[in-house]
Order: structure tokens, then sequence, then C-alpha cells
């Protein structure tokens, strides 16, 4: 008697369920009668994971400058009222206009000097907004001798594990250049051999100089000093003209070798707010 029970209790809840099936089934054919535009079940897409937005593409033929300092920071004095803002914008000048002249389109953090200069964090930003193929911060010193070629003194990063690259993983505004490194270490080489084919004394190093460590692109810093060999001081314009064309060689070298490379998309643009 309780087998009989169980058999009918089974029959009737499968019963039950075709029913349902049944049900559902003619309600979805009623609606699709009446709104024949509706989708069916089977074309109603399935949610999917939220991918981060797609890299911006580096612009082979763009470079950054950022002559340090300006307004009522004047950066270091490097003799009788020679300020180092007014050396680094000097030098600016001289080396967008050679750069302009070999086909390339300059972005510049100033070209005067403006009173309400912006701030590291700021110059960081328009330099990671523009996707330059190389980013170039200026400085001058009356210490040492010729050019020197700074990079950041972050270590390189790590290579991403392979699940991350499904993943949105923002990188601390502090840390943005590590993914450069590398690259910026490439580039100031190629600007050390280049000044030193001009006869310019050159050295490379790494040094916490802002805004490096927040640049999204390969970066370094040039740094004028006076040249021992000639006795030119550091805003001498002969001395600068020279450095300016030593430096157009190596960067038209460098936008012939790069090859295009997207930023990372998880990186920041700008610091955080």
């Amino acid at each position: 008697m309780t087998l009989t029970r169980t058999c009918a209790a089974v029959l009737l809840a499968a019963f039950a369920g075709a029913a349902a099936v049944v049900l559902v089934t003619q309600t979805q054919i009623h609606a699709q009668a009446q709104n024949p535009a509706a989708p069916t079940p089977a074309q109603i897409p399935t949610p999917s994971r939220p991918q981060p937005p797609a890299a911006p593409t580096t612009n082979r033929s763009l470079i950054f400058l950022d002559p340090a300092h300006g307004g009522a920071d004047s950066g270091a004095t490097l003799g009788d009222h020679i300020l180092e803002k007014d050396v680094t914008l000097a030098f600016a000048t001289r080396l967008r206009s050679a750069l302009t002249s070999a086909g390339f389109t300059v972005v510049t953090t100033r070209d005067a000097d403006p009173s309400d200069p912006l701030t590291p964090d700021q110059r960081a930003e328009t330099a990671n907004r523009s996707h330059a193929a190389a980013c170039i911060v200026l400085h001058a010193t009356a210490v040492g001798s010729g050019v020197h070629v700074y990079t950041s003194t972050l270590e390189p990063a790590l290579p991403e594990d392979a699940d991350s690259s499904s993943a949105y993983v923002p990188v601390p505004w502090e840390t943005a250049q590590a993914s450069f490194v590398d690259q910026s270490r490439s580039l100031a080489d190629i600007l050390k051999t280049a000044l030193a084919k001009a006869s310019l004394p050159a050295l490379t190093g790494q040094a916490p100089l802002r805004p490096l460590d927040n640049l999204m692109c390969p970066a370094v810093a040039v740094e004028i000093a006076p040249n021992a060999g000639t006795a030119a001081p550091a805003n001498d314009s002969d001395y600068q003209q020279h450095i300016a064309f030593a430096l157009t060689t190596a960067l038209q070298k460098w936008r012939d070798q790069l090859a295009p490379a997207p930023a990372s998309p998880a990186s920041p643009v700008g610091p955080p707010q």
C-alpha cells in the first residue's frame, strides 16, 4: 500500500511539472504573438563580466616636455641671479623648436613663467593624458658636468598573472611609472649614446625627481650641468642648442624603433581625488 501511494505521488508531481512547463511555454508564445519584436528567452543575452576600457595607443610622434619649477618656485640658483626655472624654460623652448622641425608634436607644461604653475601631480596628469612616446622632465644644476639623464628609482613591475588580464586592477598613483621603468631605462641609454656622439659629457642614473614616479610613459629627467670641457654654463644658448640637437637625434631613433604599445588600462591617468 505504501509503495502504491509513493508511486502515485511521483506520477502526480510529474504531471504537475509537465503542466507548469506547458503553461510557461503557452505564456511565452502568447507574449511573442502580442509583441513579435520582443526577444525570445534564447535571444536574451546572459550577463557578462565587466571589462576594463580599451587601452589608448601611444602617439609615437608626440613628446611631452616638463620644464621644472616656475612662478614662486624658482628651483636652484645656478650662479649670479641665474635661476633654474629660467634655464629649464629657455632650454625647453630650444628643444621644442628642434623637435618640431624633426616632425614631432610637442606638449609642454609651460611656455612662460606663470604666477600659478602646475603642481607636480597636475604635470603628471597632463603627461598621462597625452599618451606620449617619451616624457622628459627638464632640470638644471651648477653641480657636476655635462648632461645628467635620470630615470625613476622604482623597480620594474612584475609580469602580470595569467588571470589578471580579465580583471580591473588599479595601480597606485605613486608607482604608476613601474610598468614603464624598463622602457625608460632604454630611452635613457639612447639619449646618453647620442649625447656622447655629439661630444657632450653624459651620465645616467636613478633619482627621486618628481613627477617621474607618476608618469605613464617612457620617462626621463634631463638635467643640464655646466660643460667642464668648454666652461659653458648651463644657461649658455649655444650649449643648450647643442644638447637640443643631440636629444632630437636620439628621440628620432627612439621613434623609429618604438613598437606601438598601449598603456595599461588599469593605470591611473590622474592622482586620487
